[in-house]
């Protein structure tokens, strides 16, 4: 994670991910390496079906 986000940021690019929201795991990785949520939003996938996403942004 540590090189993608370096990559990322060294490429001038807004480091972002959305993590779906039942996906706990993945959250909670990505806030013990320091990333914050500031919304949680619903996605529409299809038209028969919309999913609850964290959004979160890298570290400074």
């Amino acid at each position: 994670m540590a090189r993608v986000t370096e990559e990322a940021r060294h490429r001038g690019l807004h480091r972002v991910l959305d993590v779906v929201a039942s996906d706990a795991a993945a959250a909670g990785l990505y806030e013990r390496l320091g990333w914050t949520r500031p919304a949680t939003v619903e996605q529409r996938w299809s038209a028969s079906r919309t999913v609850t996403v964290h959004c979160y942004a890298a570290p400074a």
